[in-house]
């Protein structure tokens, strides 16, 4: 399917509604996946963010779902991660998330979900060659499935309450929190889950304004959350939330007021974890992908636990946990080892024995029971987390040649005596324990994240400066 306006990965497909993404397009596409996905089962969930388009784009993936002899589960509005959740419980073979996450409102995504996490890359171009072959085996009137609606977000909360200490934390808890929801799908769910742990919550931004734009923009980044960072200066507030549009992305704020970059969350957790299971004589082993924070690597070796990098992107991480606990004896892991992780970008945490999948959500919760269980202030919590400063830039994808800046840097003063890797497209130079810097090509907008980070602020602004530098500087494809 080749489309020059929109961003085709395993990530998902991606554009401007109207533009790259259309109603023919969806059609075609999801027509193709609903014929491939028959060779698990007939079955396909499926769910949608709160952006204008998702209505539209729901009845275009039901109608092409059900045309090619699918049986649909429609979730209607329903976070990223429930519907996950929801669909590996129920054992449905496919799923299919229409959100356009952090980007802005005039985009949307269909996020394809085979049998056991997105798609790889090989499935993708087998779909894809279904679509371009245009050989749709369609259903004949007689063998058209109804449509099932479910409200799963009842069953996804009880479990969810289960995998924590939540009677103790409803006793004990005193919180005051805010959460911005900014309008997405975390605006009924996330208030009804802290208010069933005792907290006392202020909600914000939680409806789309006039015209259906968002109240905010979708990113949960320092620069989108004035109103959630102004709110907890002026109040007694011990924690601020905030989420994109799926709720698999968290961001926070602290009693103080100061924003925290994404993978402070999930290093919280991570200590937290790493201590009760240090406590209970049981290894930890913790995914997560290769532009994490090093803060990471530290807290892993102090409790002796492992540490896995991936490559970058959700289903990387949800396929090699999912590995390492199929194959526990095989890799001569004990069958007690606990393994969880998550990507440091975007602070939704993985624990498998609940839901491989980047949740938000279940990461507010278990932030929740840590703030109860220590009976300290976030900030002081963090405070005492491993420091690292990290930066980021982003470069125009556009007429920039990978394989000349992988050479540029490769044979770089500043690579020699360093490790220097290539993970898929990602490069990345590591000084261990000191500094990264990483070059990725961004699998959902068309761009060049370069990412750095160090034990100093001013050497992580130097170091993506001039990486940033040699990225621009490279020839460009003719």
């Amino acid at each position: 399917m080749k489309n020059d306006n929109l961003i085709i990965t395993p990530s998902g497909i991606r554009g401007i509604v109207g533009e790259g993404l259309t109603v023919p397009t969806v059609i075609n596409i999801v027509s193709a996946f609903g014929q491939w996905i028959q060779k698990f089962g007939i079955e396909v969930i499926i769910g949608r963010d709160t952006r204008i388009s998702g209505e539209m784009l729901e009845s275009a993936v039901i109608s092409a779902l059900v045309s090619v002899g699918c049986k649909v589960i429609n979730l209607g509005i329903c976070p990223a991660p429930v519907l996950i959740y929801t669909k590996n419980k129920l054992k449905v073979p496919g799923g299919i998330i229409i959100s356009g996450s952090h980007n802005p409102p005039e985009w949307n995504a269909l996020k394809f979900l085979s049998q056991q996490t997105f798609l790889s890359k090989a499935e993708l171009e087998e779909i894809t060659e279904i679509s371009d072959s245009d050989k749709i085996n369609y259903a004949t009137w007689d063998t058209l499935s109804q449509i099932k609606v479910i409200d799963p977000i009842d069953d996804y909360l009880s479990d969810l309450l289960k995998h924590l200490e939540s009677d103790s934390i409803k006793k004990k808890n005193k919180l005051k929190v805010v959460v911005d929801t900014g309008a997405g799908t975390a605006k009924d769910i996330v208030p009804k889950m802290l208010e069933s742990l005792g907290c006392v919550v202020k909600v914000i931004n939680n409806e789309l304004l006039e015209g259906n734009d968002f109240p905010r923009n979708p990113e949960p980044v320092e620069s989108n959350l004035e109103s959630l960072i102004e709110i907890i200066k002026n109040g007694q507030f011990d924690v601020g939330f905030a989420y994109d549009c799926d709720a698999d992305r968290l961001s926070l704020v602290g009693n103080d007021g100061q924003w925290y970059q994404e993978d402070i969350g999930l290093a919280l957790i991570a200590e937290h974890t790493f201590n009760e299971l240090s406590e209970e004589k049981k290894k930890g082993i913790f995914v997560t992908n290769v532009a994490s924070s090093l803060m990471f690597d530290s807290i892993v070796n102090k409790y002796n636990g492992s540490i896995i990098r991936t490559p970058i992107g959700e289903r990387y991480l949800a396929e090699k946990m999912f590995l390492i606990e199929e194959k526990k004896a095989e890799l001569n892991i004990s069958k007690s080892s606990f393994i969880f992780g998550g990507e440091g970008s975007c602070g939704g945490v993985m624990f498998p024995s609940f839901n491989n999948a980047r949740d938000a959500i279940f990461a507010t919760a278990k932030i929740i029971e840590i703030l109860v269980k220590s009976g300290e202030v976030i900030s002081d919590l963090i405070s005492k987390l491993p420091m690292f400063y990290s930066k980021r830039v982003n470069v125009s994808i556009h007429g920039k040649d990978l394989e000349i800046i992988k050479h540029e840097l490769k044979n770089h003063k500043i690579t020699q005596g360093k490790v220097f890797s290539e993970i898929g497209q990602d490069i990345k130079v590591l000084y261990p324990d000191q500094w990264f810097v990483l070059i990725h090509p961004s699998n959902t907008e068309p761009v060049i994240r370069i990412i750095s980070e160090a034990k100093s602020e001013d050497l992580a602004e130097k170091l993506v400066q001039f990486i940033t530098q040699i990225v621009q500087k490279t020839s460009t494809i003719s």
